[in-house]
């Protein structure tokens, strides 16, 4: 039984939109759940043996090598929804705004964006531990990165200022070996109609 069904709920808005960007999509578990519901699913990351591993386990997807740190490879409103779970807390805040703005150029009109970051709450996970570079990001010594950002409600409000919010939760995660706390939320593309 899978730990984190993080995506049941939002199976009915996602069921409206016909293609789906993943970004960071690891190993590929939130790839094949995409997958095996029928969604054309096109899946990124910046590790190549970690898309090995998502060919392996949702073949019929699309893999694309990608740093989320360049400008997506992708023209504009090309995805009707965009997955980006655990994967926009590595960088900088420029660096962080700029991914962001790029997921928004390439959402159709009313484009869904479900999307998860670190809590400033995550304790368990490296959360105030480690050089502090900018607030709430530290320099730490993590398996996919040497930086971590962790996320406060005010800084969400900054990051998400003129998105449409439809959910935001602070959730506890049972997916690893320790429980993780993140944000979880769903935001429709700014500039469209609710």
């Amino acid at each position: 039984m899978d730990k984190d069904p993080w995506l049941e709920r939002w199976l009915p808005q996602l069921r409206k939109v016909a293609h789906v960007l993943e970004l960071g999509c690891d190993t590929g578990r939130d790839t094949a759940w995409l997958a095996g519901h029928g969604f054309s699913v096109v899946a990124t990351d910046i590790s190549t043996e970690a898309l090995a591993a998502c060919a392996t386990a949702a073949p019929s997807a699309e893999r694309l090598h990608h740093d989320l740190r360049d400008p997506l490879p992708f023209a504009d409103s090309s995805f009707g929804a965009v997955i980006a779970s655990l994967c926009l807390h590595y960088f900088d805040w420029a660096t962080t705004v700029a991914a962001v703005s790029e997921i928004r150029r390439c959402l159709e009109p009313s484009g869904l964006l479900l999307c998860r970051v670190n809590s400033e709450r995550d304790y368990l996970h490296g959360a105030g531990q480690g050089e502090e570079i900018e607030p709430g990001f530290y320099r730490q010594h993590g398996h996919y990165a040497d930086t971590k950002r962790f996320f406060s409600a005010v800084d969400l409000d900054r990051l998400f200022e003129g998105w449409r919010e439809v959910s935001r939760k602070e959730l506890t995660i049972e997916r690893y070996v320790k429980p993780k706390v993140a944000w979880e939320l769903a935001l429709v593309k700014p500039g469209d109609p609710p």
